[in-house]
């Protein structure tokens, strides 16, 4: 068959997709069908082989990726391979006397963990121990073939607020685990970075500083550029953004080629970045923790499409406890269906030749370099952090997304949106706990320290109360939809009530509809309401502010008399009759909880 498929058929113009995209949004502004990033620039909703850039080649070492484990305990190593895992990650912290993960305190007990993972590619994060262990790590490159320490200063005074090494001693240090094919000792944890909330051209941006910064370190003790360059590696975060997240581990190949090449031509390509991509925990949610699955299955998939190295996936119920078997089973099985279903482990760029990939790589590296030479201009990543200048940016974003979240600009379904009022965590408090102790913790440190906070937290935090208050054997406040006229309206407005009130896991009673006002508070008295909401339109709403007011005055005097909607012109007369709250799209969420819960259980 010599002719190419469809030739029949009259090639379709940019043109002629743009008016029969024109046509169909009837009247409505192109810019309907537009999205801005969150780097602030603009997606176009199709994208053409005339738009396609010219992009440099990304470069990888081998095709495919590992599947990668986190082990904190040595019963996890027993069989890892067979479970599916390609590579694993052995944690062993100490700090201040206290021992987390695997107990690693000796070269014996470093070569006796790493041998029962067979000959499985490892990341062994021993933080600031790594040095003292450099010889050790060096030898198992002969049975384990990719070995990888995580030393990486920065990180830890982003993490902790200090250093924990002399800031003298670094170079020396980096130097100490250089010069050994194979392993890679100087890891660059920027999924701190979006653990903490950063978006992705931050963690892009930041990234290449970073390495710079400790190629430079490497270079000032006499390290080669190529040791330098095989010495780091990035530990970098997937988001939920599905294609943004796609186009970001390609742009990070392209900018690093582009940074080694700057130091030594062709050395980008002889060295392309190593890469281990971690899911965020700042996006997984307690509440709901199913959806984490899908959660996770995606940034899987961004992580293998965009051309990571090691992909390692949180079990979808890790807010719970680290050793959850099912939650770590589904994370390596969802990553095993992508592998022999979609056998994308064969192919070097999966993503590449996607018009929209191509356009939004392109997009995505030009934002990360412009921020990369501003903060080589002003210093470099160094300098930045001690002004906490990096930490502030972050926390800014953050911020800006929590905010999103409480007034449903940002949808985290299970959290603010369809949330499940009859389910249960209690033991959730213990986490809660550590995160408000990390928030709170008044100790001064050297460096700003980033806080690792999930974006749900807010919500999870005042939510507990209620599991806690039903735990100690109290009865949950109730909510009652009064429903009163207009069919359309009644249900639409008791539908937004119950996921907007469902949040605070308090028993809501929906209803078909009532005749009148007083029959609908009286049904509500009969029940016991605490808060009772009054649904219907906002031309009712003028007939029956005033009946509600009154007849809740008269049957239930201590109950909350909510309205759902914000009619402006009814506003200063509802307050003057005494409605304590109205539930709206504005409405700030985490705001409305905390005073039901101030209110309702006295937390």
């Amino acid at each position: 068959m010599n002719e190419f498929l469809f030739s029949d058929f009259p090639e379709v113009s940019t043109e002629d997709w743009k008016n029969q995209i024109l046509k169909d949004l009837k009247g409505s502004p192109w810019d309907k069908v537009t999205w801005e990033t969150e780097e602030g620039f603009k997606i176009e909703p199709f994208y053409r082989k005339e738009d396609i850039p010219e992009l440099p080649r990304v470069y990888k070492r081998n095709p495919g990726w590992n599947i990668t484990e986190t082990v904190l305990s040595e019963q996890e190593l027993n069989d890892l391979s067979k479970k599916g895992a390609d590579a694993a990650i052995l944690i062993s912290h100490e700090e201040e006397g206290n021992q987390f993960g695997l107990k690693i305190k000796s070269a014996a007990d470093l070569e006796r963990l790493a041998g029962l993972t067979g000959n499985l590619p490892l990341v062994i994060s021993l933080a600031t121990r790594t040095p003292s262990f450099a010889d050790s790590l060096k030898k198992l490159v002969s049975s384990h073939n990719i070995v990888l320490g995580d030393l990486d200063p920065y990180g830890t005074a982003l993490f902790s607020g200090e250093l924990k090494i002399e800031e003298g001693a670094i170079g020396k240090s980096f130097a100490a685990l250089s010069g050994t094919k194979g392993f890679a000792g100087v890891g660059i944890h920027s999924y701190y970075l979006r653990d903490a909330g950063a978006s992705i051209g931050q963690e892009l941006a930041y990234s290449l500083s970073w390495g710079v910064d400790y190629i430079n370190r490497h270079l000032d003790v006499g390290v080669s550029i190529e040791d330098a360059a095989a010495n780091i590696w990035f530990w970098m975060g997937i988001g939920s953004d599905y294609f943004t997240e796609m186009a970001k581990f390609r742009a990070m190949r392209i900018l690093w080629t582009e940074v080694l090449n700057a130091y030594k031509p062709g050395l980008g390509e002889t060295t392309p970045a190593l890469i281990v991509a971690r899911t965020s925990n700042f996006q997984f949610t307690a509440y709901d923790p199913y959806v984490n699955m899908l959660r996770g299955t995606t940034a899987a998939m961004s992580a293998v499409m965009g051309g990571a190295d090691f992909v390692s996936v949180l079990p979808f119920d890790s807010e719970y406890s680290a050793q959850q078997e099912l939650g770590k089973r589904i994370a390596r099985n969802s990553q095993l269906l992508l592998r022999y279903e979609s056998f994308v482990d064969k192919v070097e760029d999966p993503a590449a030749g996607s018009y929209y990939l191509e356009v939004l790589t392109k997009k995505l590296a030009e934002t990360a370099w412009t921020k990369f030479q501003t903060l080589e201009t002003e210093g470099g990543f160094g300098e930045a952090l001690k002004k906490g200048q990096i930490q502030k940016e972050i926390s800014t974003r953050a911020d800006k997304k929590r905010n999103a979240l409480a007034t449903k600009k940002e949808i985290l379904l299970g959290t603010n949106q369809y949330p499940l009022p009859s389910e249960r965590h209690p033991e959730l408090v213990s986490s809660i706990e550590e995160t408000a102790k990390q928030i709170g913790q008044a100790k001064p440190t050297t460096y700003a320290r980033l806080l690792p906070v999930r974006l749900s937290y807010e919500f999870d935090k005042w939510r507990n109360i209620t599991d806690a208050h039903l735990a100690s054997g109290k009865k949950l406040p109730k909510i009652f939809l009064l429903t009163i006229g207009d069919l359309t309206m009644r249900k639409a407005r008791a539908g937004f009530s119950s996921n907007f009130l469902g949040c605070l896991g308090y028993e809501i009673i929906d209803n078909l509809g009532f005749a009148s006002v007083k029959e609908g508070v009286s049904a509500a008295k009969e029940l016991g309401a605490e808060l009772v909401v009054l649904c219907s339109s906002d031309e009712e709403y003028a007939t029956y502010l005033s009946e509600f007011a009154s007849e809740m005055k008269t049957q239930l005097p201590n109950s909350w008399k909510l309205l759902a909607g914000y009619p402006k012109d009814l506003i200063a007369e509802a307050e003057s009759l005494g409605i304590d709250d109205f539930i709206h799209m504005k409405r700030n969420i985490v705001e409305f909880m905390e005073k039901a819960q101030t209110k309702w259980i006295g937390k």
